[in-house]
This record gives structure tokens, sequence and C-alpha cells, in this order.
């Protein structure tokens, strides 16, 4: 079976469609998969259509039946279509909005086009997929194809692109699928997308028993098939040649893009790192080691943790809000702490902290010594790592990292996509033991950066 969600697996890893179809089926948590695939609770997904006027429900878990109520509201000619499914043999669709439009169809003077309610608010290549698909199926169950897909947003702005703009692209994509439905094995890759695959296992195994190219972090496709027509076909391979032979094999490559790929190899026959530049940090006093928790599946940055350190002595400061509505005054209190240590370096580990003070700050507010702190003082390590460092790792994560380093996280299940299900869990029952946990949870990335923030000073800062 083909769904709009196998559009989105493709995209990140084209094995994942294979052992789907092919492999034993593995259980997925439902909110993991409304997670992974940058969806909403329904909760949220209600709240973002509740002024619609006419919205009728599909109720029906069997595809068939839901299928039928689905066609039984657009004869009604209904405006709205919540949890419609359409289905054409083996494609079965799920789009979350299915809305009434002027026009000509069977059903009358009127069509339908479809519309996913996602957490993000930008238009991206696999919400176009998915949009591609359901025109697809719109125009066999209507006899009218919609010339717009649309994405609704949490705040409900809809975005909107057309379809004939990605059709070609989706056309191959929905081709290669099919053959990898019916049996052909995809080319093996392994990239950080894979992490989200619950066959990730498979995946990280056989790039590790293969030695294949596509251990190098960050290493591009196009650019393994570059190498690997130049008889590059193994980190070993890659690691035993100079940069100057390989500019001399491949020379449409950057020969300082060669140059890191081969250290990288190096990295990973050794199994040790390599610094490559100086990390220089600020002197400060108070040094604040920072992470944010966000449940995406609510739209909801709900926990800002901070790791104080100052003059040898270190607190951990945790500002949480248990529910959506505390979202704002969770922030303030934030923002003030912020504020009362201006001066303070900020550590963080990747862009997302950056990205959700400045858009909090413009949704809820933020003193000028505040916003003036976030913009001079935020230093991201990730940057400085990649700047700096050459780490015997396919990932770069804080987990990663952090691990490689000899920093343990106290949850063996520690990760950010259990923390949201620990805190949907928590939401619910209240668990005094599954606040700690969370709470722990984001006290260890505090930790972490710091760890990985006095590695760096100590082994890259004397670099010359």
């Amino acid at each position: 079976m083909i769904t709009e969600k196998t559009f989105y697996q493709y995209l990140k890893c084209p094995n994942w469609v294979y052992f789907d179809a092919h492999g034993d089926t593995r259980a997925h948590d439902p909110l993991l998969g409304k997670l992974i695939d940058e969806g909403l609770i329904e909760e949220k997904e209600r709240q973002v259509i509740a002024s619609r006027p006419d919205v009728a429900e599909v109720l029906a878990e069997d595809p068939e039946r839901a299928f039928e109520q689905t066609l039984a509201f657009m004869r009604d000619g209904r405006q709205t279509i919540y949890h419609g499914v359409l289905v054409d043999r083996h494609c079965v669709a799920h789009p979350d909005v299915l809305e009434r439009v002027e026009g000509r169809s069977r059903f009358g003077n009127y069509y339908y086009v479809a519309a996913d309610i996602k957490r993000a608010r930008e238009l991206r290549d696999d919400f176009k997929f998915q949009g591609c698909f359901y025109a697809e199926l719109l125009h066999k169950v209507q006899d009218t194809k919609p010339l717009q897909g649309y994405v609704i947003t949490p705040e409900g702005t809809v975005l909107s692109y057309l379809i004939e703009e990605f059709e070609a692209t989706y056309k191959l994509a929905l081709d290669d699928i099919e053959a990898i439905v019916a049996g052909v094995k995809p080319v093996h890759f392994v990239t950080s997308s894979c992490k989200q695959s619950p066959w990730f296992s498979e995946c990280k195994k056989t790039s590790t028993a293969c030695h294949d190219l596509s251990a190098l972090n960050r290493v591009w496709g196009e650019e393994i098939h570059r190498l690997e027509n130049a008889g590059i076909k193994t980190v070993e391979q890659m690691a035993s040649r100079s940069v100057h032979d390989l500019a001399r094999m491949v020379p449409d490559m950057n020969p300082m893009r060669l140059e890191l790929l081969r250290d990288h190899a190096v990295a990973l026959r050794n199994q040790t790192h390599a610094v490559r530049g100086r990390a220089d940090f600020p002197a400060s006093r108070v040094e604040l080691f920072f992470d944010i928790e966000s449940d995406p599946l609510r739209d909801f940055d709900y926990l800002f943790g901070v790791l104080k350190v100052e003059q040898g002595k270190e607190e951990y400061i945790s500002f949480l809000a248990d529910y959506p509505d505390r979202e704002g005054e969770n922030w303030r209190a934030f923002a003030e702490f912020i504020e009362s240590h201006h001066d303070a370096i900020i550590y963080h580990f990747g862009w997302y902290e950056q990205e959700v003070c400045r858009r909090l700050a413009a949704k809820y507010g933020a003193s000028s010594i505040a916003r003036e702190a976030f913009e001079r003082n935020m230093i991201d390590l990730l940057i400085t790592a990649r700047q700096t460092v050459v780490f015997p790792l396919t990932f770069y994560s804080l987990k990663d990292i952090g691990a490689y380093l000899g920093f343990a996280w106290r949850s063996e299940d520690a990760s950010g996509a259990n923390s949201v299900l620990w805190f949907e869990e928590w939401l619910k029952s209240k668990n005094d033991t599954l606040k700690v946990k969370i709470l722990e949870y984001n006290e260890d990335d505090c930790r972490a950066t710091k760890v990985l923030q006095r590695w760096l000073r100590e082994h890259a800062s004397d670099h010359v």
C-alpha cells in the first residue's frame, strides 16, 4: 500500500520504503508518526479548523469504509471534510482537510482541494510530493484535478503551491516507489534522515559492514557518485589517498571539500579525531549552557533549561510550562532571567535555540536588553565543532558527540522524540516521575553542551 507518508519515507530513506514493504512489521507509536512527518496532535488540528463552517468528519477506521464516507460528504457538497480518505487500488491518501471550492466536477458546480495541517511554517518538498499524490487521487475521484496544493500552519495561515510545477519530479519519485514496493532494492545510502526510520539499525549496520562512503559525515549523493566513478568506493580507499591524488582523480570537486572528506575518512578508519582549526571562546564571569525542549505536536516550546556556571559553581535552572496557554508566561520569565544575565555567554548546540528565541521574542515580546543578549551572546557549538574538529562519527548530533567524549545521559532511552512522548504522557497523567525524567533529560543536554565546550577549549584553543 502506498500512502502520503510513503513519499516522506522515500525522501528520508528509500530503504525505509523497501523494509516497510518487504520486512517484518514494526510497531510505530501513532504520536511518533505524527512527529516524524511534521503533523500536529488532533486536539491542535481541531483548533486550527474550528472557525471553518460546516465541518464534516470522517470517523470510520477501515480505509474502504472511510472512503465511502468521504465520497458521501463530497456528493453532499460539505464545505470542509476532516480526516477524509481517498482510495485508488493500492494507493490510499489521508489529507487532513478536503475543502470545497467553486468549479466543475462529477459532483456538480464545485470540486475539492486537499490540504495538510503542518507545524512547519514554510513549504517543503515532502509536503509538495504529498500534495501531488492527493491531487492525482482527487482527479480520479471527482474528474477534476486541483491546480494547487495547500499547507495550513498552526496559526491557520494557508500556504499554496502549483501542482504542475512539481508534478514531473513527483512522477519520477512515484515510479521509483512503485519499483521498490515491487521488490527492487534501492542503492544503500545512510544519512542523518535515516535516524527517523524504524529500520535505522539495519541501515547503519549495512553501512558499517560495507565501509561505504555514505558513512562520511554530510557527504552528498552526487559527491559519492563522482568518487565512485573515479574508483573510490570505500572509506578505506578514501583515507589512503592524498588530497593531491584525489584532486587529480576527481577534478570537478573542490580540493578543500576533498580534503575535508579525506580527513573524515581517516578519522573513521583510525577511530580518532583530528583538530583542524582554532576554537576561541570569549572570557565570561558567568556562562550559560542552554537547551530547549519542545512539543512539536502542539507547536509548543515548553521548557527552557539553563546550566549556570559561575566561578566554579554550577546550578541547573528550568523554566517549565505545563500547558500551551502558559507558553507566553514561561517565555517572559526566561527572557527576564536572560536580561538579568545580559553579560553572560550563552552556549547551545544547533540552530534551534536561536530560531525559537527569535520567534518567541516576536510573538510574546522581550526587552531590548534581552534581545541584545540573544543576538550578541549566543554561541552555537555545533558550528564551532564543525569548523575545528573532525570526529570519527557519521552523525554530529549532541548525543553522538557527547557519547564520544564520554558523557552519559541518565535515561537509557534519552532522545528528542522520546522526550516529546514523555511530555505528552505527563500532560495526561501529571506523573511526577515523568516530570523528573523530562527535567533530567534537559539538564543532561545542558551538561553535555558544557562538556563539548570544555573539550573544545582544551583541545582546539591552542591550534595554529
